[in-house]
């Protein structure tokens, strides 16, 4: 009997264990697309139009190290609209301060874009982002706004039963106003038949951007969609 437990014990020991990732390496630098989250910009210096610049977007790429510092060697300007606002741009990247990237909830260096915008005519004159971050509604300043949507297609089998629906979708709306292609999901539905219908009202719809500062952000919404009876006056 005692031979069986040990026995017992040592397949006990021998079985599968779960695999712990290692910890991401401090000394590599992750591209956009393999950090879990991006640097988030925290503190941004007075900014103002240049003298003698144009109205554009210049596009900086650099590397924000682990402590949300931007490396000023790694900097290149990948699109400019002419040297004076390129010039400016990289000036004020480099004096922005950041909450650094994170894998697996560690802080890591990553190479990000980030473009900066001019506007003489706008408030403020000159704006920044990270390529690729989503904001939260509650995040930014302007919220999206619908402006025009396709015409609801209730499901005939639903309607003919006389069987009213609500689905909430989560989607997100990019900088343009328009739903990004593969952000579409249902949240919660009343019946699942008219979750097809609801995905595609809000694939169709227009918004206004999100803003942060008058600059156009990316924004996670949350978009209720009523399947309603008609009434008879």
């Amino acid at each position: 009997m005692r031979r069986a437990v040990l026995l017992g014990l040592a397949v006990a020991a021998c079985g599968p264990t779960t695999f712990v990732p290692p910890p991401p390496s401090p000394t590599r630098v992750y591209g956009a697309s393999e950090v879990d989250e991006l640097p988030e910009i925290v503190l941004t210096p007075p900014s103002h139009y240049p003298a003698g610049g144009s109205d554009g977007v210049v596009l900086v790429r650099l590397v924000i190290d682990s402590a949300g510092n931007p490396e000023p060697a790694t900097l290149v300007v990948v699109q400019g609209s002419d040297s004076v606002t390129s010039a400016a741009a990289r000036a004020l990247v480099l004096k922005t301060l950041f909450r650094p990237a994170r894998v697996r909830g560690h802080v890591v260096q990553v190479s990000v874009d980030i473009p900066v915008e001019f506007a003489a005519e706008a408030v403020p004159p000159v704006t920044l982002h990270v390529s690729g971050d989503v904001y939260g509604e509650a995040a930014v300043q302007e919220r999206p706004h619908l402006t025009s949507s396709a015409t609801l297609a209730y499901p005939a089998a639903l309607l003919l039963s006389h069987v009213p629906g609500r689905v909430v979708v989560q989607a997100v709306v990019d900088t343009t106003g328009r739903v990004e292609e593969g952000s579409v999901r249902v949240l919660q539905s009343s019946d699942a038949r008219f979750n097809q219908a609801a995905e595609d009202y809000v694939k169709a719809a227009r918004f206004t951007a999100g803003r942060i500062a008058g600059r156009g952000v990316r924004v996670l919404v949350e978009l209720p969609v009523e399947f309603k009876l008609p009434t008879r006056d």
